[in-house]
């Protein structure tokens, strides 16, 4: 990896950590404030609502400029929002009314940032190294936002419910000013072709479904979103005592932390997987894994479930890596933007509409019944992948891409189909 590259993953690291901090130190502090589970649910819906309506325009502004000033600018952003919300906290301010509405604008900024993310590695990295670039990305966020962040923001609130908004936001600022460094060697797309030839706001949403292998990988990342949605729901009141399982608190948060860690080494181990398996059989595996998770609870119980969640989350944690290097190999570098925006927003999207689905349908169905559906849907995945994923098909799209003005006419039958009433 570049130079430049290594320091990209710095700043994204430190991004990171921030959004973990961050995310989980608001949820604290409504519930500390406010003493509601309606006030806990506003912060949780407001964090993660903005994958289904911002990152299509994320993808937009991130097509329109310079990725790297895209992610920066962002970052500042949620630094601002950051700092706002450790005001308030200090001051005692509309802190139940103002977190989620803060809470929201820096998950939107986030898709922003994904989303940059996404396309300056697509930039940094040729092809034969760009699986493994991103397994670190991937990594980034399972380590960071999922296991360090969280851990940091318990031992900051205990200190100060101020102090977790104040790092997050210093973090964030840190990791603009070092990302505003990176040189990729790509000029923004409209200085390279002109502006795109359309920006409508479902732009990407067209060009995914005008593609099958792209209307593939969304939709099973999409169903796969909404099943773990759904299980995470309910197995959190299945695990903790007086659940099913019997577990303390700080029982669960370890389980959790260990499938983090397996998805993160998963991440790692993806390009030799590929290289070894291809990226059909690769991605055909991770929805095994997925399945293993969902089923843990059925089979298992103790250290063996653990090992289980953790193992399966290992093989599920290469679908975001091999996904997003299939989405870079097959998508023009002038809609990718877009496409990556519209590919957030359709599989990240599924995650409130999961959790309600879980919330609801768990008051009447007995939760191993929902594991069972939840597993059954993650093979049921499988089908679509050995159907429309297989390698030659890869392959192909990639050529067809490669094609000159392929992307062109693409986007010209993505523009026809906009104007029509």
């Amino acid at each position: 990896m570049t130079g430049g590259f290594r320091r990209f993953l710095t700043a994204t690291a430190v991004s990171d950590t921030a959004n973990g901090v961050f995310a989980v130190a608001a949820t604290m502090t409504a519930a500390e404030h406010a003493h509601s589970s309606l006030a806990v649910a506003a912060v949780t819906v407001a964090a993660t609502l903005p994958w289904l309506v911002a990152a299509a325009p994320a993808g937009m502004v991130v097509d329109r400029m310079d990725p790297v000033r895209a992610l920066s600018l962002a970052n500042v952003g949620r630094c601002v929002a950051m700092l706002a919300l450790a005001v308030l906290i200090r001051t005692g301010t509309a802190v139940s009314v103002m977190a989620p509405v803060l809470v929201f604008v820096v998950a939107a900024l986030q898709t922003v940032v994904d989303t940059a993310a996404e396309v300056v590695t697509a930039d940094a990295v040729d092809e034969e190294r760009r699986t493994k670039a991103n397994g670190f990305l991937a990594v980034s966020t399972r380590l960071f936002y999922q296991f360090l962040g969280p851990a940091l923001a318990g031992v900051l609130v205990d200190v100060h419910q101020a102090l977790p908004g104040l790092v997050a936001g210093l973090a964030c600022l840190a990791a603009a000013l070092v990302a505003a460094q990176v040189r990729t060697g790509a000029r923004p797309v409209a200085a390279q072709h002109g502006p795109p030839a359309s920006t409508g706001l479902w732009t990407g949403t067209r060009l995914v479904f005008s593609r099958p292998v792209l209307a593939v990988l969304v939709g099973v990342g999409g169903l796969t979103t909404i099943a773990n949605s759904i299980f995470y729901t309910i197995f959190i009141v299945y695990a903790v005592r007086p659940g099913e399982l019997g577990l303390s608190s700080s029982q669960y948060g370890f389980l959790v932390g260990a499938t983090g860690i397996g998805a993160a080494l998963g991440a790692l181990t993806t390009h030799r997987v590929e290289r070894l398996l291809g990226r059909s059989r690769t991605l055909t595996l991770t929805r095994v894994g997925w399945a293993l998770v969902f089923a843990g609870p059925l089979i298992a119980d103790g250290a063996l479930l653990v090992l289980l969640m953790a193992a399966g989350s290992a093989l599920g944690g290469m679908w975001s890596v091999e996904s997003m290097s299939v989405r870079q190999l097959t998508v023009d570098r002038t809609d990718l933007g877009r496409v990556s925006g519209a590919s957030r927003m359709l599989t990240y999207g599924m995650t409130p509409v999961g959790s309600a689905l879980g919330g609801v349908v768990g008051l009447a169905v007995d939760a191993q019944v929902l594991f069972a559906v939840c597993t059954a849907l993650a093979l049921l995945a499988i089908v679509p992948i050995r159907l429309y994923l297989s390698d030659r098909a890869i392959d192909e799209a990639a050529r067809v891409v490669a094609r000159p003005s392929a992307g062109a006419s693409d986007r010209a039958r993505v523009v026809q189909g906009e104007q029509q009433p």
